[in-house]
């Protein structure tokens, strides 16, 4: 029985070595990876949130983020409101309408460095909501 014991120990212990080794690799090669450029547009999430229901006050969440100027982005704009909004970002021509509950993908190239206005105009009041003020954000190339 003490052999059984023995063996069972062992392979117990061959198994925590595998286990840990396999863990080791993975997180040398996230670490490896993490630095490097990935294939295709950089994503981008946003949401649209509505911070005060009584008086139908929406934001952007989060209200700046950060592209490199020259790459490809994808916006995955999420409308948290009770209502449809459009985003609107006049300098790469993107204007998009997102309808309550949904996210819609923008992809577009962006250009020259700079500080550019994501505009999202106010809403009138209809179908018994209260009309709610526009909401603006920035998107800042480096």
């Amino acid at each position: 029985m003490s052999d059984r014991r023995t063996a069972v120990a062992r392979i117990q212990v061959v198994i925590a070595v595998v286990v840990i080794l396999v863990a080791a690799a993975a997180a040398g090669l996230f670490f490896l990876n993490s630095g490097q450029t990935q294939a295709g547009p950089a994503l981008i999430s946003m949401t649209i949130m509505e911070t005060d229901p009584v008086n139908q006050v929406d934001s952007l969440n989060p209200s700046n983020v950060t592209a490199v100027h020259g790459t490809t982005i994808t916006l995955a704009v999420y409308d948290g409101d009770d209502a449809a909004r459009t985003v609107v970002i006049s300098a790469f021509n993107v204007n998009q309408t997102i309808s309550s509950g949904t996210t819609q993908r923008m992809t577009f190239v962006v250009g020259q460095p700079g500080v550019y206005q994501i505009f999202v105009p106010a809403r009138p009041a209809e179908n018994g909501l209260k009309s709610s003020p526009s909401i603006t954000g920035y998107l800042i190339v480096t």
